[in-house]
């Protein structure tokens, strides 16, 4: 019994990470983020200050946005990734660009973040 309710759970997990995942990977945009800021988990989630390679990518990524639409499009796939790395501060995410010194980077990103503004 125990072990067909995990194996149920797992595919639910699996099926919700894929279509989650797609939906992101949709925008060309979303593989630029998920390049750059990979290095930035563990101070998302909480870790001390960022490593070099985070604040690297970070600033390459702020480099690549040209219009108010890549911003918004940077935003929506932030927004769509943070859930899957667990339980994160959203306030880590303006801090971010703080601790890497890069002015207006992004403000706290949440569920409920509107991405237009």
């Amino acid at each position: 019994m125990f072990r067909s309710i995990n194996s149920i759970a797992m595919l639910l997990f699996l099926n919700f990470s894929r279509d989650i995942t797609e939906t992101a990977a949709a925008s060309p945009m979303c593989n630029v983020v998920i390049f750059f800021l990979s290095p930035c988990e563990g101070f998302i989630k909480g870790g001390a200050d960022p490593a070099p390679e985070c604040c690297v990518g970070a600033k390459r990524l702020i480099d690549q946005l040209k219009a108010k639409e890549d911003r918004i499009e940077v935003c929506l796939c932030i927004k769509a990734l943070l859930p899957e790395l667990g339980p994160f501060d959203p306030n880590r995410v303006p801090l971010l660009g703080q601790k890497c010194g890069i002015k207006n980077f992004f403000p706290p990103i949440t569920p409920a973040t509107d991405c237009s503004k």
